[in-house]
C-alpha cells in the first residue's frame, strides 16, 4: 500500500494536505491504542513527506510501497520490513504553553489547530489530560492576550470547551473576557477594536490612543491634574474606558495602570462627590485664583492708568466667580444625595427626617427679622429637597407625574394659590415664602406617612 493511499490522498497532494491528512487520522490511531497502526501510519507520513519534499530536485518515481497489516511477516525472516520505533522527545509544559500563547496572539485560529494536532507528545491521552490541567492554570495566571477563535481552538483542542470539563464556567467566561481585551488593546488588533468601538474618523482614532497612553502610564500627580484642568477629560476618559470594556472595567489587561483607572472613573461620577472630582475642582480654582492675581494689576492699569486697590479686587473678585459658584454647586448637590440616599446611622436618619422642617423654621425666622423675602433662600431649598425625596423614594408609573412635570406644575400652582390666596385675604396676609414653606411641609408629611405605612406593612 503507498504512503498516500494510506493517508487517503493522491500522488500530487502537497506537505499541508500530508500534515492535514495525518492529524485527522491521529484522531482514531492512538499510540496506546493501537501501537502497530500508529507506526504504519507515522512512517506512510515521514515516506510521504519525504517525497513531497524530495520531488522538485530529483525525478519523480513512485514512493516506496508499505507493507499492508495482511502482508507482514514475522522479524526473524529476511524478507520482513522492520519498522523501528517511534522515540518521542522530552516534553516541557511550560516551553510548551508559552508557544501556544503567541501563537494564539497571532489571531490564526486555523494554523493553531494544526500546530497543537502535530505535537506527537499529545498524541497520549493521559499527557494530554495533565497539559490540560497545566495549561488551564498558565492561563487564569497570566491571561495572555488572544483572540476569542484561539481561545475556543484550545479549549476544543483539550476538551474544555463543555461544562462536564470540571472548572468554573463564570470563571472561564471572565477569563475569555480578559484575554479578548488583552489581545483587542495590542497595536495589531487595533481594526478589530476600531470596528467593535466604531471608530470611523481619524480624530477619534487619535483620541483612543491618548486616552489608552495615558491609562497606561503610572499614576503621577503633576500629569493627573494638568489632564483634569480641562473639565470634559474625566467624563471622556470614564466613557472610553466603559466603552473598550463592555462595562466591565475590571477585566482589564494589566497593563492599564488600576490607579489612573480607578481615579479617573470617580472623578467622572457625579454622585456621590468623590476626592478625586473634589481635588480637581479645588485645582481649577486656585489657577483661577492664581491668573486672577496675575491679572489683577494689568486690569487695573488698563482703565485706570495706574494700579489700583479698588479695580483690582473688582477684577479677582469677578475672575472669581466661576469658583464660587462650583463650590456652592458641589455642597448643593452633596447635601441633596445626603438628603437622598445619606448614611444608615440613627442620628443621620434623624438629621435627614428634620431638615426639610428645620430650613422651613430658620426661613420664617429670616422673614422676621429680614425686609424682603430673605426667608426665600431657604424656602426654595427645602421645597426642593422634600419634593426630591419624595419622587425618589416613591416614584410614579404614571407619565403625567414623572419629576420633571410635576415640578413645572408645582410652580405654576404655588403663583396660582397666591394669586387666590391675595385675592381673597389681601396683600399682606401670605407671602410667597410662607407659601413655598407650606408645600415643602406637605411633600415632607406625605413622604414621612408613606415611609411608616411601609415600615408597618414590613413589620
Amino acid at each position: 500500500m503507498s504512503p498516500f493511499d494510506l493517508l487517503g490522498l493522491t500522488d500530487d497532494a502537497d506537505e499541508r494536505a500530508i500534515k492535514r491528512a495525518y492529524a485527522q487520522r491521529l484522531r482514531g490511531t492512538r499510540p496506546e491504542d493501537d501501537a502497530p497502526g500508529f507506526q504504519r501510519l507515522h512512517a506512510a507520513y515521514q515516506a510521504a513527506l519525504e517525497y513531497c519534499r524530495e520531488a522538485p530536485r530529483s525525478p519523480i518515481e513512485p514512493p516506496a510501497l508499505l507493507p499492508d497489516e495482511a502482508s507482514v511477516v514475522p522479524a526473524t525472516t529476511t524478507s520482513a520490513i522492520a519498522v523501528e520505533p517511534i522515540v518521542l522527545p522530552p516534553f516541557d509544559p511550560a516551553a510548551f504553553c508559552s508557544e501556544a500563547f503567541e501563537r494564539a496572539a497571532a489571531d490564526e485560529a486555523a494554523a493553531l489547530q494544526l500546530w497543537l494536532a502535530e505535537q506527537p507528545a499529545l498524541w497520549s491521552l493521559q499527557l494530554k489530560m495533565q497539559t490540560s490541567h497545566y495549561l488551564m492554570e498558565q492561563l487564569y495566571l497570566h491571561e495572555p492576550p488572544m483572540s476569542a477563535a484561539c481561545m475556543e481552538a484550545l479549549l476544543r483542542f483539550f476538551d474544555l470547551d463543555h461544562a462536564l470539563a470540571g472548572h468554573d464556567p463564570l470563571a472561564l467566561v471572565q477569563l475569555e473576557r480578559r484575554t479578548r481585551l488583552a489581545w483587542q488593546l495590542q497595536s495589531s488588533a487595533e481594526a478589530v477594536l476600531a470596528s467593535r468601538l466604531e471608530i470611523q474618523t481619524s480624530s477619534q482614532r487619535w483620541r483612543a490612543h491618548w486616552i489608552l497612553s495615558q491609562l497606561q502610564r503610572p499614576f503621577e500627580w503633576p500629569r493627573v491634574l494638568w489632564l483634569g484642568l480641562y473639565p470634559a477629560n474625566p467624563g471622556m476618559i470614564a466613557d472610553f474606558v466603559e466603552n473598550v470594556s463592555d462595562h466591565h472595567p475590571e477585566d482589564l489587561p494589566a497593563t492599564i495602570d488600576r490607579t489612573q483607572l480607578t481615579f479617573w472613573r470617580a472623578a467622572a461620577r457625579r454622585q456621590p462627590i468623590s476626592r478625586p472630582r473634589l481635588f480637581l475642582g479645588i485645582f481649577r480654582s486656585a489657577i483661577i485664583l492664581l491668573l486672577a492675581m496675575l491679572l489683577a494689576p494689568l486690569l487695573s492699569y488698563a482703565f485706570t492708568d495706574s494700579i489700583a486697590l479698588q479695580p483690582m479686587l473688582i477684577a479677582v473678585g469677578v475672575l472669581m466667580i466661576p469658583c464660587a459658584a462650583w463650590a456652592l454647586w458641589i455642597g448643593w448637590s452633596a447635601l441633596d444625595h445626603w438628603h437622598i440616599e445619606g448614611g444608615s446611622l440613627p442620628a443621620d436618619r434623624s438629621a435627614r427626617t428634620y431638615l426639610v422642617p428645620a430650613m422651613c423654621v430658620g426661613g420664617i425666622m429670616l422673614d422676621a427679622l429680614f425686609e424682603g423675602g430673605v426667608g426665600l433662600l431657604l424656602f426654595v431649598p427645602s421645597l426642593w429637597l422634600a419634593m426630591r425625596r419624595y419622587w425618589y423614594q416613591h416614584p410614579s408609573r404614571l407619565a403625567i407625574f414623572r419629576p420633571g412635570n410635576v415640578r413645572l406644575m408645582l410652580v405654576l400652582s404655588i403663583f396660582l394659590l397666591r394669586g387666590v390666596l391675595q385675592t381673597k385675604l389681601g396683600d399682606d396676609a401670605v407671602s410667597l415664602g410662607e407659601i413655598i414653606a407650606a408645600v415643602a411641609m406637605l411633600a415632607w408629611a406625605a413622604d414621612l406617612w408613606k415611609q411608616r405605612k411601609h415600615q408597618v406593612a414590613i413589620d
